[in-house]
């Protein structure tokens, strides 16, 4: 008993083919013939099908009572104390220049397909990952709905690189005292150099655009910024959002909290200020390249 099946077929090949086999299905052929006949059709099928693949089963005196041969595939049969298996290829993200065919074999139209895909997909990842922009609020307090933002601010990353940054003071906005302790920010500051809510809301949406969203915390600001916008008419985005808050809380054990500032003092950071928008933003970021680094010595 034998069945071969062959993918872009060459017509010859396939009527040499049916002179011994039957078609059961296209490019599939199973019969009976004896090995002199079955060895030299095989020769054929590897000498004239050059794109294609060829994949031919047949009876034997083994354990298993059959044995396997292919042509241009990359299920390469393997012996394993005297059982015949096939193995099925591991693809990686190896360049496909880099990678070896194995011996005797090359490499198929849907292997190569498969490999250049795996390598887009991973290096669009990678830009992915590497593309962002941060974001930091400071509030009056906890509450998005009785408290107010008295400070936005952002920061855009490419390829891991601060290329572009925005910050804004909000005038109109009754600061407590205890907010002055912890932030710096004076009654006066806001005065002078806050804008109005809504244009300040319309800066930061359109600075961060559609892009992917970094933040610490990340509940917490998208829902005071939600409720801002909402308040003033203004639509936010549906964009995606990495919170390095979850992503520590995933990473980290041995830490005492996970506040941004504790985290910034783990890795020892350089912290020149914090509790402000834009400083907290570039702590963020860089807390998040390291989170990022942790993920890949993981997954390695």
């Amino acid at each position: 008993m034998i069945v071969i099946s062959l993918t872009d077929c060459p017509p010859k090949v396939r009527g040499d083919l049916s002179k011994w086999l039957l078609e059961i299905s296209t490019g599939v052929y199973v019969g009976n013939i004896n090995a002199r006949v079955r060895e030299k059709l095989w020769k054929r099928v590897c000498e004239n099908v050059h794109e294609g693949r060829a994949t031919m089963v047949f009876s034997s005196n083994g354990e298993q009572r059959l044995d396997f041969a292919v042509h241009n595939t990359s299920w390469v049969p393997v012996d394993l104390d005297g059982i015949k298996l096939v193995r099925k290829p591991r693809f990686n993200k190896q360049s496909i220049d880099e990678e070896k065919p194995e011996s005797g074999l090359t490499k198929s139209k849907a292997e190569r397909f498969y490999h250049i895909r795996q390598i887009q997909k991973a290096h669009k990842r990678k830009q992915i990952s590497s593309n962002y922009v941060v974001l930091d609020l400071e509030t009056t307090g906890l509450n998005h709905q009785q408290d107010h933002i008295i400070e936005l601010a952002a920061i855009r990353i490419e390829e891991g690189k601060e290329i572009a940054a925005y910050s804004t003071l909000v005038n109109g906005v009754e600061l407590p005292a205890s907010i002055t302790k912890l932030t710096g920010i004076t009654k006066e500051q806001l005065q002078k150099e806050g804008k109005n809510i809504k244009q300040s809301l319309k800066e930061i949406l359109e600075f961060i655009g559609e892009s992917r969203i970094v933040s610490h915390n990340a509940v917490f600001d998208w829902r005071f910024l939600q409720f801002a916008c909402k308040e003033q008419g203004l639509l936010t985005g549906h964009n995606p959002i990495t919170d390095t808050l979850t992503l520590a809380r995933r990473k980290l054990e041995d830490v005492q909290d996970y506040k941004l500032l504790t985290l910034a003092e783990y890795f020892q950071f350089d912290i020149t200020e914090s509790h402000r928008a834009l400083p907290d933003c570039r702590l963020t970021q860089q807390l998040y390249e390291k989170l990022k680094e942790i993920d890949e010595s993981d997954e390695d």
